[in-house]
């Protein structure tokens, strides 16, 4: 399974389908469900962060550490 910005629905509903089948869990970090919940998780994370950046940057707020 790829990870990452280029998340694959139809590969991932078929590798899934598969691994339920197979008898793999359904959730846990070795779930079937963890590449489709890893990817939400950092997309929203990713934007969380950009709209944090952009406000501090229309308020003038510099990007420091």
């Amino acid at each position: 399974m790829r990870t990452g910005e280029d998340f694959d629905f139809e590969s991932f509903k078929n590798e899934a389908m598969a691994g339920l089948s197979s008898g793999e869990k359904m959730t846990g970090s070795d779930g079937v469900l963890a590449p489709m919940m890893k990817h939400f998780l950092e997309s929203m994370m990713a934007g969380e962060l950009n709209h944090h950046l952009s406000e501090s940057k229309l308020n003038g707020f510099a990007n420091r550490k």
